[in-house]
């Protein structure tokens, strides 16, 4: 007899493509965290340490983005991927984000260390934003992550905005406003990411 052919591989379940988007979203949340606990417990931070934490800060959220963005590219379901346009705008917006950080090592104030947190915060606040109304105003609610995403979005934007405002009062002030938005963003996605670990049906969205 021939041999029968050899049946296609499964593609993955739409709760196993939920439950591979836990790394991603758990690793962001940790480095929001961690960001956050130095801001806390670091009490007199130089301007150029400041300048450090918030580079190293913005370059770990490009790589969590990153490894999330290869991991939604592979959802089951092609209503929770996100457009080849979204992941253009995600990757330039977090790539600009983390080289701005990066470029604050050479800045000679906290003012100018402000201003350019800032303009990460402002990136990645419309990276997320924009992400995660994608799927809300199109009616698909197929993204676990869009309401979390909103969030973090409006949370950074907020930072943004703070951000210029306590450029003159020193880096502590900084951090510390930095540092709040992280530990914000950073428990809501660690819950997400639980979430999305323990218990993600095929269609529900993550609080």
């Amino acid at each position: 007899m021939p041999d029968s052919p050899t049946p296609p591989s499964p593609s993955p379940s739409g709760d196993e493509s939920q439950r591979a988007l836990a790394g991603p979203v758990l690793l962001r949340g940790a480095i929001a965290l961690v960001f956050g606990a130095v801001t806390v417990f670091w009490g007199t931070p130089t301007a150029f340490g400041g300048a450090w934490c918030l580079a190293a800060y913005f370059v770990g959220l490009a790589v969590a983005r990153t490894w999330l963005l290869r991991r939604q590219g592979r959802a089951a379901d092609s209503a929770a991927r996100p457009s080849g346009s979204a992941r253009v705008v995600a990757s330039a917006a977090y790539g600009v984000a983390a080289a701005v950080g990066l470029g604050l090592a050479a800045a000679p104030d906290t003012v100018v260390i402000g201003i350019g947190a800032a303009i990460a915060f402002a990136a990645t606040g419309l990276a997320d934003l924009a992400s995660g109304l994608a799927f809300r105003v199109a009616g698909q609610r197929r993204s676990p992550l869009a309401r979390d995403e909103v969030i973090t979005g409006v949370v950074h934007l907020g930072a943004a905005i703070l951000l210029p405002f306590f450029g003159a009062l020193g880096a502590h002030a900084l951090l510390g406003v930095a540092g709040g938005a992280a530990i914000i963003t950073g428990v809501l996605l660690v819950i997400a990411g639980l979430s999305l670990r323990h218990d993600s049906p095929a269609t529900a969205e993550v609080a």
